[in-house]
């Protein structure tokens, strides 16, 4: 059931999947994996509450599960509970310290409450587990660019166009970074 439920969330039937995974949930209401992909299936959906409610009881069923820490602090950090997220991200990390993708989590909700050097020490750490990561890099190239250090931030804006040509905020951002960079040239 589980596999024909991912078979559909992947063709962006969303609602039908959504309902395979209830019925699994509800026939193994001790299998972390069901509510775990209930609560991909419901926040696609928009369904914020129940998607955290998913989330929370595969966490019960599997306290270490690492990417329902990392789904379940994402939908807080959109919800406005910036400590919530941070306790999830913090949790996904130590349950699995090379999670590039949980540090750089973190590092937004660090940068979204106002604690910009953790945020900048999160994301180079997740560049520094996987060097591919352009969204990491952008949003590292952003703490360096706020510290004022524009060719370090010109540097990983370029890293995360190499990676991703066609991301457009990299490109404006690198545009910006290096207008300022040819004004203190002068």
């Amino acid at each position: 059931m589980l596999e024909q439920a991912n078979r559909l969330l992947s063709q962006g039937k969303t609602e039908e999947a959504a309902e395979l995974y209830r019925r699994a949930a509800e026939l193994a209401p001790g299998d972390e994996d069901a509510h775990y992909n209930l609560g991909i299936a419901l926040a696609r959906l928009g369904q914020t509450n129940a998607a955290i409610a998913e989330y929370e009881t595969a966490l019960k069923l599997f306290p270490d599960f690492v990417e329902a820490h990392n789904n379940l602090g994402n939908l807080l950090l959109r919800a406005g509970r910036s400590d919530e997220a941070i306790q999830h991200f913090r949790a996904a990390i130590q349950a699995l310290p090379d999670y590039a993708r949980g540090h750089n989590n973190l590092g937004n909700a660090l940068r979204m409450i106002g604690q910009i050097e953790e945020a900048g020490r999160e994301f180079a750490k997740a560049v520094e587990l996987d060097t591919n990561y352009w969204e990491a890099r952008f949003n590292l190239g952003n703490i360096y660019e706020t510290r004022n250090l524009l060719s370090e931030a010109a540097s990983q804006y370029r890293e995360a166009l190499r990676l991703r040509p066609d991301f457009v905020l990299a490109q404006q951002a690198l545009a910006a970074v290096e207008r300022k960079l040819a004004g203190q040239a002068r």
